[in-house]
């Protein structure tokens, strides 16, 4: 690992996002279970969904306003609580679908306002030539939680929901006593213009900075609407993939093989991408991403299940390269006063249309059919490619996003604490 901070928020949250996964499998079949009810069961993912959205812009508000550390120590608290919670309404038989709607959005409220926090915590203790060794290691544990966080949860629910709760809460304990133990000194808050502004009248103001950064800087946003589009991409294709391999639905292992390809894809492509980023510029990779994707999509509605595991498997392989270039952007080049709201307009930003592929799939699966909504999907990223291969100027601008090369200038952000730590200079 880097350094001992962050080997122990590293462990943190390889233990808490492992049980986070294995509780929101948990949390759906709890109220099916209970309740019977597939509706109470969409409602309740529903509310948590709308809830992250609306908490992403004053959590990462927040996370630039507090001391990060205490922030992301006081979420696993909470968290902790609300996990203890329902594993005790569970094995008392109090569980109630009000219930799991209250705590399921707490709970996303929380982890939303925790994300951007350990974004600017792991600026504070990495060193800037080892951030991109930060951004895909994370990436690895985020791709092992979410590929065996569900299964393993599938399995302890065999043993009773609340067992799986109780491990979440445990999870949240642990990692909170592993933050207690870094070391860590917020950034002091900025002066001149910078200095954040104060009352309900800036609140808008304050909250938007983030979005208003990103929208500055066209290469970023370039990016950012490329990874929305493979967003969307994903979502359509994990539902055509399913789909087809599956037999519409009369072979469901096929689609859990489908799945797993996918999650052992994010973890290969997770550790993959470090080594990537070294050796390839970012126009070469966002080239490659496209180019690669739009010869695979099609494969995906073939049916021939062998054909589609590999094509899924290559296609999630290519998302931890092009997430971990917006991440290393903003870990590299933000100012560290405004991390946390760039990170979430980013995020917001990237799944703004994802919402949109698994309806419009399902359309096209019933009309013309799969082969024909596989080409529909892919045709945009024909466009995109050929705008990359014959514009040199939109090269030109994605290979000036950081990458983390010790090689690349230091960013605006870090010349101005350096001029700071000098002083102005005096005339002569």
């Amino acid at each position: 690992m880097i350094n001992r901070n962050f080997t122990l928020l590293w462990t943190s949250q390889a233990l808490s996002c492992t049980a986070g996964e294995m509780a929101a499998l948990a949390l759906p079949m709890a109220i099916l279970i209970t309740t019977r009810s597939p509706v109470d069961a969409g409602l309740v993912a529903t509310a948590i969904g709308i809830a992250e959205l609306i908490a992403k812009l004053p959590g990462g508000l927040l996370a630039d306003t507090v001391d990060r550390r205490r922030l992301m120590m006081f979420c696993d608290a909470a968290r902790a609580v609300l996990a203890l919670v329902l594993a005790l309404a569970l094995a008392t038989g109090r569980f109630t679908t009000a219930l799991a709607m209250v705590t399921g959005i707490l709970t996303a409220i929380l982890s939303t306002m925790f994300s951007p926090a350990e974004g600017g915590v792991i600026r504070q203790i990495v060193p800037r030539e080892r951030r991109r060794e930060a951004v895909t290691t994370n990436i690895v544990r985020t791709n092992v939680a979410i590929a065996g966080g569900p299964p393993l949860g599938g399995a302890l629910l065999g043993f009773g929901a609340p067992l799986v709760f109780l491990i979440d809460g445990l999870s949240y304990l642990a990692s909170f006593g592993l933050l207690s133990r870094i070391r860590y000194v917020h950034p002091p808050t900025p002066t001149g213009p910078d200095k954040p502004r104060r009352g309900l009248r800036h609140m808008g103001d304050e909250l938007t900075r983030g979005i208003r950064w990103v929208f500055r800087r066209r290469s970023l946003l370039a990016l950012i609407g490329f990874v929305a589009y493979l967003n969307l991409l994903g979502r359509a294709v994990e539902l055509l993939a399913a789909v087809q391999s599956s037999d519409f639905g009369s072979e469901p292992v096929a689609a859990g093989v489908v799945l797993t390809a996918a999650g052992c894809g994010g973890i290969a492509g997770g550790v993959s991408a470090g080594w990537v980023l070294k050796r390839l510029s970012p126009a070469t990779i966002i080239g490659t991403v496209c180019g690669s994707w739009l010869v695979l999509i099609p494969l995906t509605a073939t049916g021939h299940q062998v054909l589609t595991v590999v094509a899924v498997f290559a296609l999630v392989f290519a998302l931890p390269l092009i997430g971990a270039l917006v991440s290393l952007s903003v870990l590299l080049d933000s100012p560290s006063h405004l991390q946390g709201r760039i990170s979430t307009a980013t995020t917001m930003l990237a799944v703004s249309i994802a919402w949109i592929g698994p309806g419009a799939t399902g359309f096209l699966i019933a009309g013309p059919g799969a082969q024909v909504a596989s080409l529909v999907l892919a045709a945009p990223l024909a466009v995109m490619l050929l705008t990359l291969l014959t514009s040199a100027r939109l090269r030109a601008a994605f290979n000036t996003l950081s990458t983390g090369d010790p090689a690349e200038p230091p960013t605006a952000d870090k010349a101005d604490k350096t001029k700071r730590e000098r002083g102005p200079v005096k005339p002569g």
